[in-house]
């Protein structure tokens, strides 16, 4: 009963200052509200990364070729053709923890349909690069080694390609031309979306990779068996290292590398990779956070300064409570309870505040969000954990006063 007496007095002394209360809620609003934002958009990042790394596809490792020296200057990496599909074969076979290591070549094309043309990647791979990559069919069919055995000239299209191309055509039994040859789509793959470096994977045609050779992309003269990359897939994460650890000793003693010499070829971890690019965003997700957490501290000293000026205000009612029986526990509860409940409605409004603006924000900036309870509940509950801290020296001081000196000065 006494606890519901506190309440009482405390929304009464509220409302009769309303003035004074909306000013020391608006910092805990603006608080919450920055918190709210910043962790909806940081959680709905890193549920976009998380996306994007599974759709690179799970226990991947990105050979690629070496880089050459021109004038003692280390060119970029693949600027030597030292990898070839023998060297793919090889690996599949001789290294245990390897499931898939598919041959990859890839040049940026321009491939046009009717009237209608689009700079897209053209890829020449084997079937096994589509299972390597997770890559489901929206329609149509993959193709399968005969048509890598025979160079046919049939593609399979990202989502981007046929929406392009094609706009609100069928793009199964359609031929897309690149330069000279023409190829025939029989497949059209589901949507993937971007990978972690910004890039769209839908912007994409695959052929089988003696196709690409011959036709479209071309063949090295020197090493008409080279290709651009080979892309790994391990038995699970935890044969990954073991597995680098392989690849690396099979090419060396394939191309005749012996000693000190360098590697002409670089081995990837796409996913970890990926992480890196996730832990840079989760340390810079922290330091946003730590500012908007300290204008909930801002907020939070503000209420006390308000409830500070109260306490002086009230000298006169604090006094006539004390003489006709009131305990200065009874003073410090009232005024605490005061300051709690103006930052847990501060807290609230703020939520709500920082849930419309994590809705709308996104929206016209394009950026992903993921709300749920939990930050509500961190949000009301760090409002009343700032009201108690920072209405504990009011309340404190109210409770202290004495009330004959009180009566006194009134």
């Amino acid at each position: 009963m006494r606890s519901l007496n506190y309440v009482h007095l405390a929304f009464r002394s509220l409302r009769a200052h309303i003035l004074r209360s909306i000013l020391a809620v608006t910092g805990i609003v603006i608080g919450v509200a920055a918190v709210v934002i910043v962790v909806a958009v940081a959680e709905g990042a890193r549920a976009e990364i998380s996306k994007q790394i599974n759709s690179l596809g799970s226990n991947l490792l990105l050979v690629r070729p070496g880089a050459q020296l021109t004038h003692g200057v280390r060119q970029q990496a693949g600027t030597i053709l030292s990898l070839t599909s023998a060297d793919a074969r090889a690996l599949a076979r001789e290294v245990p923890d390897i499931v898939i290591a598919a041959p990859f070549v890839g040049e940026q094309k321009t491939a046009v349909s009717g009237d209608l043309n689009w700079s897209t990647l053209v890829a020449g791979v084997t079937p096994d690069f589509f299972e390597a990559r997770g890559w489901r069919l929206a329609e149509g069919q993959l193709f399968n080694d005969d048509h890598v055995t025979s160079a046919a000239k049939v593609a399979v299209i990202g989502r981007t390609v046929a929406r392009e191309l094609f706009k609100d055509r069928d793009p199964l039994g359609h031929f897309l031309r690149i330069e000279r040859a023409s190829y025939l789509v029989i497949g059209v793959l589901a949507e993937k979306g971007q990978d972690f470096t910004g890039r769209d994977q839908d912007d994409v045609m695959f052929i089988p990779l003696s196709a690409a050779k011959i036709f479209t992309v071309g063949r090295s003269q020197a090493n008409p068996d080279a290709v651009h990359t080979i892309l790994v897939k391990a038995e699970s994460a935890e044969a990954m290292q073991a597995a680098e650890s392989a690849i690396a000793r099979v090419l060396r003693l394939r191309h005749k590398i012996v000693g000190r010499k360098s590697d002409d070829f670089s081995i990837q971890n796409l996913i970890q990779v990926a992480q890196t690019h996730d832990r840079a965003y989760r340390q810079f997700t922290l330091l946003v956070s730590t500012l908007a957490g300290i204008s909930l501290l801002v907020g939070g000293i503000g209420v006390m300064n308000i409830m500070l000026v109260s306490v002086t205000e009230r000298i006169n009612e604090i006094g006539i409570r004390l003489a006709f029986g009131a305990r200065p526990q009874d003073i410090r509860w009232q005024f605490l309870l005061e300051a709690v409940l103006l930052c847990t409605i501060g807290g609230l409004l703020g939520l709500i505040a920082g849930y419309a603006c994590a809705r709308v924000i996104p929206t016209a900036l394009g950026w992903p969000i993921e709300v749920n309870e939990r930050m509500a509940l961190i949000a009301i509950a760090c409002s009343s954990v700032i009201g108690i801290g920072f209405g504990l020296l009011p309340a404190e001081r109210a409770a202290r006063l004495d009330p004959a000196a009180l009566l006194r000065s009134g």
